[in-house]
């Protein structure tokens, strides 16, 4: 008489080698969930898996049914439902984000929470009032907001800086004004604050804590970096790319061609922070990385055979197209172009960019790892 083979009887080396070739995350998640004896598989060759992609997540809005939120997925092209497991993410905005679902969230009050979208763990902050400190600039962490010396940065006037530290009994933010430059996006880098100014020039911040914990804030080093004049910029960030400081420029295109909207990437050839040595370096192609860009921006390395539609050298932009139902996407894909060449040159491409139908765009987020994620998911 026969026997069925059950599902949790599957040897471990078979199971190991059926889920490195699980390419979707999501797949991945639903492959750990399937019976008990699996997850540890999973969780085991984690290391060895494809690399986690961010989710475009989307605030739960007014007008929305208040239980989920919307995940875009860019591996499948699918868009998920993520249960709301904390009140506090209702009809705010997302401000911020750290790797394994957390987000700053902020709503019409000005009033701030730190939440984790996957588990609902909320974190305390006792500095949650930014109705003086916000001006519409993210919010972006030092490290994660579980460690006890996490701190949270933002812009609070074109020419300022503003910091408070996770767990600090002080309910107000520490500012700092940066005289004569007007500051127009920030990012930690190797546990440093820096700015990216109006300029394309950088300034390096030290942040430090008075005897009584509280942080402060004051400007260490200024540097003024050589680059080419660049016009009809509509765009200007920074974010860790190869392990290298990198400024991304969305450029629109000279008003006698036809030419869409595109990107100029430059990485910051010289890192030894002497005041004038520093010059920025156009980099044609994004190597083994794809750039999830946008509010947070964030450059990911990709298996040379892609992550399901998830391509290398692309930037994967959160503001261009629109969610015009539940489960569907933008597909557009289209290279990025020197505006002075008429040859059409393939570098870095501009592939699908997705946002919801209001005026509310997403935010990248990574999710949590499948060791931690709950098993229902």
């Amino acid at each position: 008489m026969e026997t069925s083979v059950q599902w949790a009887d599957l040897p471990g080396d078979l199971l190991q080698v059926v889920y490195l070739n699980v390419g979707s995350f999501v797949h991945r998640v639903r492959f750990a969930v399937v019976c008990r004896s699996w997850r540890p598989v999973a969780i085991a060759a984690r290391h060895a898996a494809p690399p986690t992609l961010p989710w475009l997540i989307f605030p739960s809005l007014h007008g929305d049914d208040c239980k989920t939120m919307r995940a875009y997925c860019p591996e499948d092209g699918r868009v998920l439902r993520i249960p709301i497991k904390s009140e506090v993410l209702v009809g705010k905005r997302l401000v911020g984000a750290y790797d394994g679902g957390w987000v700053a969230a902020l709503g019409k009050d000005k009033q701030l929470d730190d939440v984790n979208v996957f588990s609902g763990v909320e974190l305390l902050i006792h500095a949650k009032n930014m109705r003086n400190v916000y001006s519409g600039s993210k919010v972006v962490f030092s490290k994660s907001p579980v460690s006890s010396d996490c701190i949270l940065a933002t812009i609070p006037l074109r020419s300022s800086i503003a910091v408070c530290k996770i767990g600090c009994l002080a309910d107000r933010w520490t500012t700092s004004r940066c005289i004569g430059q007007i500051l127009k996006d920030i990012v930690f880098y190797n546990g440093r604050l820096y700015g990216l100014t109006a300029s394309m020039g950088l300034i390096k911040f030290n942040i430090g804590v008075n005897k009584y914990g509280r942080p402060l804030v004051a400007v260490d080093v200024e540097l003024r970096i050589q680059i080419d004049n660049e016009p009809f910029i509509w765009s200007t960030t920074i974010v860790e790319l190869r392990a290298k400081l990198a400024m991304v420029l969305g450029k629109l295109p000279l008003y006698n061609n036809s030419r869409e909207p595109f990107f100029k990437v430059f990485v910051l050839a010289d890192e030894s922070m002497t005041k004038y040595a520093c010059k920025w370096e156009e980099v044609m192609s994004l190597g083994d990385c794809a750039l999830f860009w946008g509010k947070m921006s964030r450059a990911v390395d990709v298996p040379a055979v892609g992550l399901g539609s998830v391509e290398r050298n692309h930037i994967y932009a959160d503001d261009m197209t629109y969610l015009t139902r539940l489960d569907g996407h933008g597909n557009r894909v289209y290279p990025m172009l020197d505006e002075s060449s008429d040859n059409v040159a393939q570098r870095v491409k501009l592939a699908g960019s997705y946002v919801a139908a209001r005026d509310q765009t997403g935010m990248w987020v990574l999710p949590l790892g499948i060791w931690v994620l709950p098993p229902y998911f």
